[in-house]
């Protein structure tokens, strides 16, 4: 059975794998020098099921979903704790092995697996919770881009606003003498006045390049005021 409780004949093939430390018809606990193959390969970039096949398991008498559970409590212990974290589960079966007879044996092996369940189940969450936060983060700064690019088209909008009220008064200006008779003195005092109405949104340079007139010539004219 590849993703339920194992069969003996699959029991039997597993006990015969050097990187199997025990199995039941519930759970396979690997040694751990395949633990720590794995990790390198898989931090080399390889997939854990190439991984497992490499070592000789059958993938699909496996189950992906097994595959799946053991490479993320590996990986939560091992960013943890490094290699040495994957230590403690193999030790703590032999210690128990040596620790109590057939019949007790049996009850404690059942009394560590429901254990072991749920500090493997934590150790799932843990490395759900690891990836979400990574993921929270990335969305954070997404979230942070977009409030810049959105503050600067909001500022540019306002620029554009300035300008077009800048260009409809000199428009009317215009329209009141000719264009001989324009005089810039009068424009400069139109970017004066957005200035001082809009000091945040007012860009003197992109006004007087709107009204046709030059920026130095602005600033000339009311430094000598």
């Amino acid at each position: 059975m590849a993703r339920g409780m194992l069969s003996s004949a699959e029991m039997d093939v597993l006990k015969k794998n050097p990187y199997v430390e025990d199995v039941n018809r519930q759970r396979i606990l690997y040694t751990y020098e395949f633990k720590c193959f794995f990790m390198e390969q898989y931090l080399a970039g390889k997939r854990p099921v190439d991984i497992f096949r490499q070592a000789g398991f059958d993938v699909p008498m496996l189950g992906e979903k097994r595959i799946e559970r053991a490479t993320a409590r590996w990986r939560a212990m091992h960013a943890a704790n490094g290699m040495e974290a994957l230590r403690g589960q193999v030790k703590a079966t032999v210690k128990k092995k040596a620790a109590v007879g057939t019949k007790k044996k049996a009850e404690a092996d059942g009394r560590e697996y429901g254990l072991q369940d749920v500090a493997d189940k934590l150790e799932e969450l843990l490395a759900d919770v690891e990836l979400y936060e990574s993921r929270v983060r990335q969305l954070e700064k997404v979230t942070m881009e977009l409030t810049d690019r959105m503050k600067v088209m909001e500022k540019r909008s306002n620029e554009l606003v300035i300008e077009k009220e800048v260009l409809c008064k000199a428009r009317k200006i215009d329209r009141e003498r000719n264009a001989d008779g324009r005089n810039n003195t009068e424009l400069y005092q139109l970017i004066r006045e957005a200035v001082e109405t809009c000091p945040e949104y007012a860009n003197v340079t992109k006004l007087c390049e709107s009204l046709n007139v030059s920026a130095r010539g602005y600033y000339a004219y009311f430094k000598s005021q």
